[in-house]
């Protein structure tokens, strides 16, 4: 290795000394001359030169970046842990303290959005909604692009002051953006239910069932309420067009809503019940007798039972098949007070009276006492049916 070195020193010398070399340098009247190999000594020196500065630039510049990182890092672990703690208030429900760290953490936070919708969701909740309102703004300065979230916290606060239709038109916007979103889905729920718009709530019932917005049981609770309220609407609708120009056409729409109700719909119970209960007041009593016969054979309720003592379909036949069932279930109270019902409509005074004497006697009940006090004014008994009155109204006031 030394001898390879010495080699190429000896020949660099000798080239030197045999080849010079000459470079004439002339800026406008000055001119610099010098051997070939003296420029490149000194191209090698000024090299050497810059490569120093640099090094020493460096030295004097990076202690004071890394400061400045340390600097910033340890702030935003500040900012960090504000907003850590900002969030844990609002669990917590210290909503005054929550907004005032969420808020100041919000302009160095990694996630402003966050920090701001959380902000006024505890601005909301202290009871501040216009700060509420301002934190909003502020949400869709620093995100743009944050339009689902700060409509949905938007919509909430809507929906919680009772102010649907403000939500809904959150909310229909948000649902043709994301119509698969299930928040988005159960927000619209609550705004169509505040505004007892069922209708329109039917017509998202297949979502709910696509998008599995809700569990079996909780999806079941909800179209039975719609169709429910569906046909408890119609049921008014008819008797409204009945008054004015006798019309049937919310009738035939009520039998034709039964008959394209889910199976699963219609065998719940709630829901036959207000179906027959809509066709008793449209005066479709022989329809609502023959469903409530059918339904009580195969499945007794007390319900479906006061309503058979209610529904006026032909008396005298009513009244025996209501005795046949006693036969059987000698001891219902329910069916006691159907059975006093049909008697009176019978005008079987005596009948009715020892059927609600016994129905009361097995449950006292307020719906019993309201019965036998018309059955007292019916027998000219007054001071009888006062009593019963005042024992009904005190029993419905303690119950």
């Amino acid at each position: 290795m030394i001898a390879l070195v010495t080699l190429l020193g000896g020949l660099l010398a000798w080239q030197m000394l045999e080849s010079s070399g000459y470079v004439l340098i002339a800026v406008g009247n000055y001119t610099i001359d010098m051997s070939l190999w003296t420029l490149l000594l000194l191209a090698v020196i000024l090299w050497a030169v810059v490569r120093v500065l640099k090094y020493l630039l460096r030295l004097m510049i990076e202690p004071g970046q890394t400061f400045f990182r340390s600097r910033v890092s340890l702030r935003q672990q500040r900012y960090r842990k504000r907003t850590a703690a900002g969030l844990l208030q609002f669990i917590e429900g210290r909503w005054d303290q929550a907004r005032s760290s969420l808020r100041r953490a919000a302009k160095y936070s990694d996630m402003p959005l966050v920090n701001y919708l959380a902000a006024a969701n505890a601005a909301y909740e202290f009871g501040d909604k216009e700060d509420a309102n301002r934190l909003l703004v502020k949400a869709e300065q620093v995100a743009p692009g944050g339009e689902l979230a700060i409509g949905l916290v938007q919509a909430k606060m809507y929906l919680q002051d009772e102010r649907y239709e403000e939500a809904l038109a959150i909310l229909q916007r948000l649902h043709q953006r994301s119509p698969d979103h299930p928040l988005v889905l159960r927000l619209l729920e609550r705004a169509h239910r505040g505004l007892k718009d069922w209708r329109s709530l039917e017509k998202l019932l297949p979502d709910f069932r696509r998008f599995r917005v809700y569990d079996k049981t909780t999806l079941l609770r909800v179209e039975v309420e719609v169709y429910s309220s569906l046909m408890a609407a119609l049921a008014i609708q008819e008797k409204r067009s009945i008054g004015q120009n006798g019309g049937r056409e919310n009738t035939e729409a009520l039998i034709h809503l039964w008959q394209e109700m889910p199976k699963s719909i219609r065998a719940d119970k709630s829901v036959l019940l207000s179906y027959i209960s809509s066709l008793h007041q449209l005066g479709e009593s022989a329809l609502a007798e023959s469903l409530l016969r059918k339904a009580l054979k195969s499945n007794w309720d007390d319900a479906l039972v006061r309503l058979y003592g209610i529904v006026a379909g032909d008396p005298q036949k009513q009244l025996l098949i209501a005795e046949a069932w006693l036969r059987e279930r000698p001891n219902d109270s329910e069916l006691m007070l159907a059975l006093g019902r049909l008697s009176q409509r019978n005008e079987l005074w005596g009948k009715a009276k020892d059927y609600l004497e016994s129905s009361l006697a097995l449950k006292a009940q307020p719906d019993v006492y309201a019965e036998l006090a018309r059955l007292m004014v019916q027998l000219g008994e007054h001071e009888k049916s006062a009593k019963y009155y005042q024992q009904g109204l005190l029993l419905s006031a303690h119950g």
